[in-house]
């Protein structure tokens, strides 16, 4: 029978071009000099990895059950020989370290070149910033059980008055060292319970924390909340289940509590999946259900990924009766024409309430990401906002990430 990482790799792979030893060295060595002052952001998985590799779960290149985060063995082989334009070692330092069957390492460096244009009269705003300086471990301490820890130092770009009122944020004058995730988890034949900090799994887990479905559902940059989740995962279902609460150590990100459902059942051609979710949370002066459905699917032929997340959110608030509801939704493909190239199309909605025409968010971006080689990404971003009855906002954001 063939395995799954087999079919993931198509057999067995052909050799391609490895990449110039000048190549991975400009990319580390650029990746480590942009980053001089260091800053944070949320590691997330890629959903256009998934069905179009030939993978149809994300636990099969990431430790963490629903993707994300520090990659195992398998997803180092693969960016190694078949997700990057030219081939090479995915592993930890090349290779040049080997780690022992228990341990997995890693790090991620991120740094960014922005310009936004939000109508101001001093005109266009542009910042070259750190996003992100993470190291990542992973232990397996034996029965089943593992430790995750992700540790970093906090830039920060806009003033401690901007940051404050937002989400509870700490000056970085007062927590510079962060660690985003941290949690223990035990895991066997499919089953699984973790406990700690990271995101609860919900929706469609992209890397752009700017989105609305990231943004206004609870999962912007750092809001990790602390959780107690399990479930199960199989090739042709998952099911994740969790408890969340604030940050209870630094009392960073998220105040809300409450809990989270997310159900996925796969196509059987493995090419797809939909999924429901639901999540209550309860916060300070307000709570909200938020009900909502996923979906992918790869067209081969077309070497291109469609996605879709749909969520409502009833708005109830604490001391009277006017509820609201929301509605946040976003629509998205993928076109992969070759390896290492990823070319994506988003277009959002948020109308904040469902009952008032005026009330609504719309956005469009569009994204270039490359993998040159393993261990670097690039990536470019042109982003458009336009608020009803309120002003326009472009985006241009320009990243190069390397990890270890």
């Amino acid at each position: 029978m063939t395995s799954e990482c087999e079919r993931a790799a198509g057999g067995t792979a052909a050799r391609r071009p490895r990449a110039p030893w000048a190549l991975k060295f400009l990319a580390g060595v650029g990746a480590w000099l942009i980053v001089g002052g260091i800053g944070a952001r949320s590691a997330q998985a890629y959903p256009q990895w998934q069905f179009s590799t030939g993978v149809s779960r994300c636990d099969s290149c990431h430790f963490a059950p629903a993707g994300g985060g520090l990659l195992n063995g398998y997803g180092r082989d693969e960016s190694g020989e078949t997700l990057s334009t030219f081939s090479g070692e995915g592993a930890f330092l090349y290779g040049a370290i080997k780690m022992p069957s228990w341990l997995a390492v890693g790090g991620d460096l991120r740094g960014a070149f922005v310009s936004q244009d939000v109508g101001d009269p001093s005109g266009t705003a542009t910042a070259f910033f750190p996003m992100q300086a993470d190291l990542e471990a992973r232990a397996y301490l034996g029965l089943n059980f593992s430790m995750y820890v992700v540790g970093g130092l906090r830039g920060q770009v806009r003033q401690n008055s901007d940051l404050i009122p937002e989400q509870n944020y700490q000056p970085i004058t007062d927590s510079r060292f962060i660690s985003r995730e941290h949690w223990l988890q035990w895991k066997y034949d499919g089953w699984y319970v973790r406990a700690g900090r990271f995101y609860a799994p919900f929706g469609l887990r992209l890397a752009e924390h700017v989105t609305y479905i990231r943004r206004d559902l609870g999962f912007d940059l750092l809001s990790e909340s602390y959780n107690v989740s399990g479930g199960y995962i199989s090739d042709q279902w998952e099911l994740h289940l969790t408890a969340f609460a604030p940050d209870f150590l630094r009392h960073m990100g998220s105040v809300e509590s409450g809990g989270v459902a997310y159900f996925e059942r796969r196509f059987p051609n493995e090419k797809g999946s939909v999924a429901v979710q639901s999540r209550f949370a309860s916060g300070p002066g307000i709570s909200r259900l938020i009900g909502g459905v996923v979906g992918k699917y790869y067209l081969e032929d077309l070497r291109t990924l469609f996605m879709v997340e749909a969520d409502v959110s009833h708005l109830m608030p604490e001391g009277t009766s006017a509820t609201s509801n929301q509605f946040v939704g976003l629509a998205g493909i993928s076109v992969l024409p070759v390896r290492g190239l990823i070319l994506t199309a988003l277009a959002e909605r948020n109308q904040e309430d469902l009952r008032v025409s005026n009330t609504s968010w719309d956005a469009v971006t569009g994204i270039l990401g490359w993998f040159p080689a393993p261990h670097s990404e690039l990536q470019l971003m042109g982003r458009f906002q336009r608020a009803e009855g309120e002003g326009e906002a472009k985006t241009v954001l320009l990243q190069i990430h390397y990890y270890l």
